[in-house]
């Protein structure tokens, strides 16, 4: 019975090509993204979960408050991690982790030329780091590779670039000053997970500076430095973990908390939730849940398109197919019978569809820069992922019932004798959920193009925005040599003889990365009083490379030596946040500072992280020595300049390979997270336009068909071209209309919750809602135009002889 189902099935498909094109093309792009929506899903939802232990496997972070501060940071004291498995029984293993970036490793093999390298993820951890985590090893011992000090793993496409196809157990890597011995070779890190590293370096060093006369000081616990796992027992209650800690905080933390007025509560986060649930400050980005959401809906929409589509073309077509129907019925073909035909009918299409969509998969994920664009590597492995092709098929299968549900109920309730009289229309029924339908499909439609405009505002606006600094045409060079930073102020010299060289400055510190910051005493109403501030670290001219304008007072003095001890120039938002009304000359002292320091000039507010943040209060000091980062402002020949600088620069540093970067690009680099979403959704409200267009097509061929006699009788009358054209359209021109009014409300509310994740939001542009509109009925026009135009201009003659 199934077998001749599938057999009808093959010829109704091949009986009506156009038609079937239509369907298969909507439904191939609806299953194509719901496949790559499968793999970003199943990439991101399994973070971290391909370690064996990962629901025992806790990050220790914390909520720390005292007066002036209060954050809440997923790094820990480096102290704490021992301490923790002496006091608490159910603490079976820590490990702590502290990851190092652009750090130089060097291998010089035996005869061979010395390799030289900057690495940005390497780990330096604990022996216990693989007794809590899990990787495979290809050389190497788990249990010893990292017990011995100066030892590292490589992952093993490390081990390749230093070492090519030869052993790696053995070598000796020069880490900075330091050599270091492989020990260990391990499988790449999965991408999916939130500590990712290239190398992992052996023993965490204690800090000294926080022990006196041999004892560990309260303070070491009130600076979080590392991050601090935790393996515990199975079904482990963290609550007991907190009612435990109380006696910690009083043993080690409430000695120099009552210095401070602090306060600190641990903050547990399985391992599994990192990616997607932590709240805290950490390195790594978090993910962001209401994207997966999105995209996820949108898939969803996608698959409703196509099966929209589907559903349409064949309750459209039931009048010519209502003499097959009612044949069958007259032969003994049952109610049920028919249902499973039509219902084999559209999983046939859908797998047929299946089979497409794969090729379009492989295609986008292998032929293109899709993994880049996104920054995933996500792969159309459907023979070893399981969960890959279980799930396609299941979409496809689902697609195939979803699309031929609604058909296959109303086809058969067709009457026998009106369709052997050929007497049988549309029910009126049918006609209305075919316009609800297709109302539908444009609402969706230009919902999600509506979004993806404003979406291409916000990130236009903060790409554009003054920022209260010039970040444009700024070159960084990091200085990595100490006999280079004893000679910057000759160098500096040497680079402003180019006349394309404007300005020449040094800083410990790079807008849009992290700034870090301390507790200091600053004057208040009442006296010194204890304020947490984000710090930045100058060399002079400064202010005048970066363009940043004093709102008051003046700027550091120039020369070595002068303005580095006790100086401090403020930011606009510090001079509020300590209600200063002439804050020229304020007391700022260091937190363990024995002299008063005070403040010499307030400058304007600047954007020195990205705009998701608000600016932040900021305390400027010049620094005892230059170095940190040479910041270049270059004006006309980039290039050339560019050049001129490279080779200038490997004279002077030869010991280190030779890098930069643009500051205006590294700034901007905090928004890849947003301009990869937009140009996500922006692809995918390609995919749904072209879906609803396909439909639109289908479904105008057929109604202009269906019509072929009223035009002519029309034409006979007199009735022009583009009358007949807009007779056909105005009923689809009224639903795109409804469609986009009905979209107004939920595309503003949805954009309003995205631009509520920046401190600085572009204006809401309405007249997108109008363009996006106008340009559905234009596209809706064309498409119902390009029949339409046809039938309209066949002679009269054929017309009222078409049947």
């Amino acid at each position: 019975m199934l077998l001749t189902h599938i057999k009808f099935a093959i010829r109704v498909f091949l009986k009506d090509k156009f038609f079937s094109t239509l369907n298969v093309l909507g439904l191939a792009l609806g299953i194509a993204v719901s496949i790559i929506l499968l793999l970003i899903l199943q990439n991101d939802l399994n973070y971290d979960k391909h370690h064996a232990n990962y629901k025992r496997i806790y990050r220790l972070g914390g909520h720390l408050t005292a007066t002036g501060i209060d954050r809440s940071i997923g790094r820990s004291a480096r102290e704490l991690g021992q301490i923790l498995k002496q006091e608490l029984p159910e603490v079976l293993e820590v490990v702590r982790a502290n990851n190092w970036d652009h750090t130089l490793i060097k291998y010089k093999p035996v005869g061979g030329e010395e390799k030289a390298f900057y690495e940005e993820d390497i780990v330096r951890t604990d022996s216990t780091y693989f007794d809590v985590f899990t990787h495979e090893f290809i050389q190497g011992d788990p249990k010893t590779s990292l017990t011995q000090r100066n030892t590292l793993v490589l992952t093993q496409s490390q081990a390749k670039k230093y070492f090519g196809d030869g052993e790696a157990l053995g070598k000796i890597l020069q880490v900075e000053d330091a050599l270091y011995t492989v020990t260990g070779v391990i499988k790449d890190v999965p991408p999916n997970t939130h500590l990712k590293f290239n190398i992992l370096l052996s023993r965490l060093i204690d800090r000294e500076w926080f022990t006196q006369g041999g004892q560990l000081s309260s303070e070491a616990f009130w600076n979080p430095d590392v991050y601090t796992y935790l393996l515990v027992p199975e079904d482990y209650n963290t609550a007991d973990f907190h009612a435990k800690f109380k006696f910690i905080f009083d043993k080690y933390y409430k000695s120099f908390g009552d210095q401070v007025n602090g306060k600190y509560e641990p903050i547990l986060e399985r391992l599994d939730d990192i990616h997607f649930r932590s709240a805290l400050e950490e390195d790594e980005p978090h993910g962001n849940l209401s994207y997966l959401y999105a995209f996820t809906a949108i898939g969803v929409f996608i698959i409703l398109l196509a099966c929209i589509n589907y559903m349409n073309l064949s309750t459209a077509k039931s009048v010519q197919r209502s003499t097959e129907i009612a044949m069958k019925k007259a032969l003994g073909s049952g109610k049920s019978s028919l249902v499973l035909s039509f219902l084999t009918e559209s999983i046939f299409l859908s797998f047929v569809s299946l089979l497409i969509a794969v090729g379009f998969v492989f295609f986008v994920l292998e032929a293109t820069s899709f993994n880049s664009l996104i920054g995933k590597n996500l792969s159309p492995d459907f023979i070893r992922n399981k969960t890959l092709l279980f799930g396609s098929l299941g979409i496809a299968l689902g697609i195939g019932i979803i699309s031929g549900l609604y058909p296959a109920f109303y086809l058969p309730q067709i009457p026998t004798i009106s369709a052997l009289k050929g007497t049988f229309k549309n029910r009126t029924s049918s006609r209305v959920l075919r316009k609800f339908l297709i109302t539908a499909q444009f609402s969706i439609s230009i919902f999600v193009v509506v979004c993806t405009l404003f979406m291409q505002d916000q990130i236009s606006y903060i790409r554009n925005k003054d920022l209260g600094f010039d970040k444009e045409n700024i070159v960084l060079l990091a200085i990595q040599d100490t006999v280079v930073q004893q000679q910057l102020n000759g160098i500096k010299n040497e680079f402003l003889q180019n006349p394309h060289i404007l300005s020449a400055t040094t800083s410990y510190n790079v807008m849009g990365m992290e700034m870090g910051g301390s507790a200091m005493w600053v004057e208040g109403d009442n006296g010194m009083q204890q304020q947490g501030f984000n710090l930045m670290f100058v060399g002079d001219d400064y202010f005048k490379t970066l363009g940043i304008t004093m709102a008051s007072g003046r700027e550091f003095l120039p020369g070595p030596k002068i303005d580095t001890d006790n100086v401090f120039i403020a930011n606009e938002a510090a001079a509020k946040l300590m209600g200063w009304k002439d804050p020229i000359g304020k007391r700022v002292k260091w937190f363990h500072g024995k002299e008063d320091g005070h403040i010499v000039g307030i400058v304007k507010n600047f954007n020195f992280k990205s705009l998701h943040n608000a600016v932040e209060p900021m305390l400027i000091v010049k620094s005892r020595e230059e170095g940190g980062w040479l910041h270049l402002k270059v004006k006309g020949d980039l290039p050339g300049t560019l050049s001129f600088i490279q080779d200038k620069w490997t004279k002077i540093d030869p010991n280190h390979p030779y890098e930069y970067f643009l500051l205006d690009e590294r700034f901007n680099d905090q928004y890849k997270a947003d301009e990869t979403q937009f140009k996500l959704l922006s692809g995918l409200s390609y995919v749904c336009i072209f879906i609803s267009l396909l439909g639109l097509l289908g479904l105008s061929a057929f109604t202009a068909s269906q019509r072929t006699k009223e035009i002519g009788i029309r034409k006979v009358h007199g009735a022009s071209t583009p009358s007949i054209i807009y007779l056909l359209y105005k009923e689809v021109m009224i639903l795109v209309i409804i469609a986009s009014i009905v979209v107004i409300p939920v595309s503003y509310y949805i954009i309003s919750q995205w631009m509520s994740n920046f401190a600085y939001q572009a204006t809401l542009n309405y007249f997108i809602f109008l363009l996006v509109g106008m340009l559905a009925l234009m596209f809706s026009f064309f498409t119902v135009a390009f029949h339409s135009l046809r039938t309209a201009r066949t002679n009269p003659v054929q017309s009222l002889k078409y049947e």
